[in-house]
């Protein structure tokens, strides 16, 4: 599941100026808490530059940093709560559209997010629904 849900964000990133990458690697930094998210972040990276035709690795430093600050928070925050995965996919995202210059940055960083939330609650309910977290 998780590799066609990888192959529809790098397909629907490369289409659309949304960036789903961001909230897939917020989401995949909080639930998982391995280091192959470094690796998706890197593989992400490499295709959105090949499809935007940008230098290669420009994307792929942004969403590895990206990355490597969720990760640096986990001792100092509960990250696993849909607040923490809103905010660094909102946050995220904005810094991203805003190193590449797009339009309507907010608005856009806010679908992100809110997608975000929608895969957060879906790939780990029981986080969720106990009210130990949220």
């Amino acid at each position: 599941m998780s590799i066609l849900l990888t192959l529809f964000v790098a397909i629907a990133s490369g289409v659309t100026t949304i960036p789903f990458s961001v909230g897939l690697l917020a989401v995949g930094a909080v639930v998982f808490r391995k280091s192959r998210v470094f690796f998706l972040a890197l593989g992400l990276g490499l295709f959105l530059d090949l499809a935007m035709i940008r230098p290669l690795g420009y994307t792929s430093l942004v969403l590895i940093t990206f990355v490597f600050l969720i990760r640096l928070y986990e001792r100092k925050f509960e990250t696993q709560t849909s607040t923490f995965v809103f905010i660094s996919s909102f946050l995220g995202s904005l810094i991203y559209l805003q190193l590449f210059a797009y339009n309507q940055v907010l608005l856009q960083a806010l679908i992100n997010a809110l997608l975000a939330i929608i895969l957060f609650r879906f790939c780990h309910p029981e986080l969720v629904s106990g009210s130990r977290f949220d």
